[in-house]
């Protein structure tokens, strides 16, 4: 007979809500727009905050392009960050250009990729420039609770 006061061994979450801080950049010039036409369409959210003892993972879909960047920051933490093309024929493709800067030198992304950023590295001027198919976009880190300097 199992302990009803056993700590569950998997917690399901389907949260999309941002903590309060959290890329308060993407909110505040999407805020006054329709929901179905801000070209980001988040997939899901998750920190310590969310469910307690997990760590930082994001996920959103990017289905169009994005003149803003995403401000240059840094973390205390090691970062993943990925872009998935959404073409089946040819998962590779990106299906876009994306300028992503690290340590100050800026690349333009067209391939599927993941790219990681170690604790300290600045990073981020973040540019969906040219979206031509939908694009998966997915960050993680170690740390609990998502924080950068400056807060993004």
């Amino acid at each position: 007979m199992s302990d009803p006061k056993a700590e569950p061994k998997a917690v399901y979450t389907t949260n999309i809500k941002l903590p309060p801080g959290v890329h308060d950049f993407e909110t505040d010039d999407t805020a006054t727009k329709a929901p179905d036409s801000d070209p980001i369409k988040r997939v899901i959210y998750l920190d310590d905050r969310v469910v307690p003892g997990t760590f930082y993972v994001e996920a959103v879909w990017v289905v169009g392009s994005i003149p803003r960047s995403h401000p240059e920051h840094t973390h205390d933490y090691d970062e993943i960050v990925g872009f998935v093309g959404s073409d089946m024929s040819n998962p590779g493709d990106l299906g876009g250009e994306i300028d992503f800067v690290v340590d100050g030198e800026k690349t333009t992304i067209t391939k599927t990729c993941f790219i990681y950023v170690p604790a300290g590295v600045s990073h981020g001027g973040l540019c969906f420039r040219k979206i031509d198919k939908p694009v998966f976009q997915i960050a993680m880190s170690p740390m609990k609770a998502y924080s950068s300097v400056p807060p993004t």
